[in-house]
């Protein structure tokens, strides 16, 4: 109780000291008035400045349990940017540099929120749209929308804009950057086969087509991070938890690459199966984070068997028909 009584008395200091009052009895009128019929948090929280304000309603936004539940507090944080920060909102309008600047990063993570939520919620074309606009603010994207679009155009089978959205960022080197070329590449050759096919008719050159260059994008990113193909297919990799960063080539950044783009994987039985073939075939240039990777296997209760893995794709190729 006395911490959080403690607690409370900060946070006064600071609605005081914000407000600026000449005397002490001007600061118990004012409190008397804005308290009535409010408990103590909620005094608190609606009477905090507005940098307190937008940054604890972006903090529950994102800790929020549902997209319903985020949505209304990220249009919260929005609505508090343009009511109080109209000007810093403006000058990283005209400046992208400013966008990860306080208070105005509020309200530029606020979107990308929101159209995180609107594709969980399945509102896919809204989305990309907010994604976009994401992207138009700051074009250097540390949010990672453009990560999203590409995404997006390829569940969606747009693989032009998905190369159009990976072209325009060609300078990243990442291993999801590499898993995405390598993937995009693959897509690409696979409907470039069904156009022959259809044109000619020939099904042995149907089922025998390979892609050079999509075999090599794909020996790059397992060189890069042969980990996060090893987790691809293992029945029980998403009961780890993703971390918030990781050291390039390790099993930490394969797990990061694994949530940011296993639906896309997952969601396409052919390449998912030339993936897994390409690890079959890849040989590891380097032992390092062997030692991470026994105790990633080690929460996962070891290596999927054989049969676990066959039925996990089994499942999975059932489930897409």
């Amino acid at each position: 109780m006395s911490d959080q009584i403690a607690e409370w008395l900060k946070r006064l200091d600071e609605i005081l000291e914000h407000q600026q009052f000449e005397s002490a009895e001007e600061a118990e009128a004012w409190i008397r008035e804005h308290a009535d019929n409010r408990s103590v948090d909620e005094f608190l929280a609606d009477c905090a400045p507005p940098h307190t304000r937008i940054a604890r309603v972006w903090q529950s936004a994102e800790r929020a349990m549902n997209p319903a539940e985020s949505v209304d507090r990220y249009r919260e944080v929005l609505k508090l940017g343009q009511e109080f920060f109209a000007s810093d909102i403006a000058a990283a309008r005209h400046d992208p540099s400013l966008w990860q600047m306080e208070p105005a990063r509020y309200h530029l993570h606020a979107l990308f929120g929101l159209a995180a939520c609107e594709e969980m919620q399945s509102q896919f074309d809204a989305a990309e749209e907010q994604y976009r606009a994401v992207l138009d603010l700051d074009p250097c994207d540390p949010l990672g929308a453009h990560e999203k679009i590409f995404g997006l155009c390829v569940m969606d089978g747009r693989l032009r804009d998905a190369r159009t959205m990976l072209d325009a960022f060609s300078g990243e080197s990442d291993s999801l950057h590499s898993y995405h070329r390598a993937l995009l590449r693959f897509l690409e050759a696979a409907d470039e086969a069904e156009q022959r096919y259809q044109q000619s008719g020939d099904i042995e050159a149907a089922a025998s087509w390979h892609d050079d260059a999509a075999n090599e994008l794909l020996e790059k990113a397992l060189d890069q991070n042969c980990h996060v193909a090893r987790l691809m297919a293992h029945p029980r990799a998403f009961e780890l938890d993703c971390p918030a960063e990781a050291t390039p080539g390790s099993p930490a950044e394969a797990i990061m690459v694994l949530y940011a783009s296993a639906h896309l994987w997952l969601s396409d039985f052919l390449a998912l199966s030339w993936l897994l073939g390409g690890l079959k075939n890849h040989r590891s240039r380097t032992n390092d984070h062997e030692d991470e990777w026994q105790k990633i296997l080690q929460l996962l209760g070891g290596e999927a068997t054989d049969e676990e893995r066959l039925e996990y794709l089994r499942n999975l190729e059932e489930s897409l028909g």
